[in-house]
């Protein structure tokens, strides 16, 4: 009797280590895929905070089917921690409205002075800050080109209250060893965090909106450039076909009209258009890195 109690202790150690392992794994992918659910509304509606903050709740339901529960974990995590969980929007950031927003863009506004970012002919927009001197395209203050502001890019920090009694004091335990202060605050309350991160193409007109009052949707602080850091547009160099920039509106002074003469205009597929920079949730059932069937490759009978 005494050697079966020995045996087996490490034997249930090892099978509840696994229950918790599948279940991490299972919600990683829960998570990614209320993620990119988040990120898929937040792109229609002009990445509004409270937009991405429903979807992603709502995309709970996948690992919380019964809505009790969902509310019971929300409020817990809630009491514990002040956001039951929190999304940083990345991208686009506070300083790519800096740099790319349009004022003379007209599109839905929750009040009249709100930056817009164009999102329509983004291929004639990178052309131009091209013709400014613009590096790459790359806006001074953001380091970002106009396919890269009209990114969506999402961070998802997840508390998980983990299943095996015990493990939550390990966690504890291990907090101070943090090196990211958002990830030992949730260690030391029992939690363990799961990192997540989605990005999709927008399919509106992105806008700068305040983070939500409690803290589950927030962005990046705008960085403020020195004095002697010249913070406009550099100064028109010539050599292109575009005009330069006007000192009011920063739009060439002659030259095509955005939505003239451009209807049949294609732009090339952003490569940012869909990613899981944590490879789960952009395609769950295939290979991204895959190369084409040798057969759809073949020469034509």
């Amino acid at each position: 009797m005494a050697g079966f109690l020995l045996a087996s202790v490490p034997i249930l150690t090892l099978g509840l280590g696994g229950v918790e392992a599948a279940h991490w794994s299972g919600l990683r992918q829960t998570l990614s895929l209320a993620l990119m659910e988040a990120a898929r509304a937040g792109a229609t509606r002009q990445a509004r905070p409270r937009a991405i903050a429903q979807a992603f709740e709502h995309g709970l339901r996948m690992a919380y089917p019964d809505p009790r529960a969902a509310g019971r974990a929300l409020r817990e995590r809630r009491a514990a921690l002040g956001a039951p969980w929190r999304i940083r929007i990345a991208r686009p950031s506070p300083d790519a409205f800096l740099d790319h927003a349009d004022p003379d863009l007209r599109g839905p506004r929750d009040h009249p002075h709100q930056p817009l970012i164009r999102n329509d002919y983004q291929e004639r927009q990178q052309a131009r800050r091209l013709a400014q001197g613009w590096p790459g395209g790359r806006g001074p203050r953001s380091g970002l080109t106009i396919h890269e502001a009209n990114t969506l890019v999402l961070e998802l920090w997840w508390p998980h209250r983990p299943l095996v009694p015990g493990v939550a004091a390990i966690v504890r335990a291990l907090a101070p060893l943090a090196g990211d202060p958002a990830q030992a605050r949730l260690m030391a309350a029992g939690y363990l965090p799961f990192r997540r991160r989605v990005g999709v193409a927008m399919q509106s007109h992105p806008a700068a909106w305040p983070d939500l009052a409690d803290g589950r949707v927030t962005h990046g602080t705008a960085t403020v450039p020195p004095p002697d850091r010249e913070t406009g547009p550099p100064e028109w160099t010539g050599g292109s076909d575009l005009a330069p920039p006007t000192a009011d509106t920063g739009t060439p002074a002659s030259g095509p009209t955005p939505g003239k003469g451009l209807e049949n205009e294609r732009e090339p597929p952003d490569p940012d258009a869909m990613e899981d920079l944590d490879g789960t949730a952009a395609d769950p059932g295939g290979d991204m890195d895959a190369g084409p069937d040798p057969a759809a490759c073949a020469p034509a009978p």
